[in-house]
């Protein structure tokens, strides 16, 4: 579904990502697991096309997306993709609702009554029922990020990609997120990359892959093993 291939990023004089070559198929569930300030986000930003490659190439679904217009990614990232971000990115002032129907409002391809019956249904699977219509800004950390991550599946994307999805979140509560994470891959069959730096979350995910020093490699132990 997603292949990298020999992708290189580099911030001034450092080589941040030195060829990563990654297959990805669909339906997988999967981390990568590094230390702070390794290019886990740049190489999520990539995979997303927010963040283009020095060299290499980006394709998805058969299409090379490494050169598409900022248009075209636009597009792509609104059919395709679901992005989790560490901090939420949520507007404090709305409502649970209302951040989950900004994410599908552009699209013109569903009708008011499809959004509407998505959005529900997604607050009611991520345990929000009940608190569509509260503000996010009262709701505890575990919480938003419950809305966060409906928001990133209420288009039905075929890749969500969470960036630190527990960074900010205690141990009970991270483990909370990575079990929702889980029923959710299973009910909607959508493919799944969590980036962590924390081994424990990694280990919930079927494979893990290590960034390190520029270069991404599978580590062994994973449930695939």
């Amino acid at each position: 579904m997603l292949t990298l291939k020999q992708i290189s990023k580099t911030y001034g004089n450092q080589e941040v990502l030195e060829q990563i070559s990654f297959d990805l198929e669909e339906k997988e569930f999967v981390s990568i697991i590094g230390k702070s300030g390794v290019g886990k986000t740049t190489l999520l930003s990539i995979m997303a096309g927010l963040v283009s490659s020095d060299s290499g190439k980006v394709v998805f679904s058969n299409s090379d997306i490494t050169h598409y217009s900022e248009e075209q990614l636009a597009e792509f990232r609104l059919k395709n993709i679901g992005i989790v971000f560490q901090d939420f990115k949520l507007i404090p002032s709305l409502s649970v609702y209302d951040n989950i129907y900004l994410a599908i409002y552009p699209r013109k391809d569903i009708d008011k009554d499809e959004k509407n019956k998505r959005i529900l249904d997604l607050i009611d699977q991520v345990g929000l029922s009940g608190k569509e219509n509260k503000c996010v800004d009262n709701l505890s950390g575990g919480e938003k990020q419950r809305v966060a991550i409906a928001r990133s599946l209420v288009n039905r994307p075929k890749l969500v990609l969470a960036d630190e999805p527990t960074g900010n979140l205690d141990e009970a509560t991270s483990d909370k997120i990575m079990s929702l994470f889980e029923s959710l891959h299973k009910k909607y069959s959508t493919t799944f990359i969590v980036v962590t730096h924390e081994k424990d979350i990694a280990k919930k995910t079927q494979k893990v892959y290590q960034l390190s020093k520029g270069m991404l490699s599978q580590m062994k132990g994973d449930k695939n093993e």
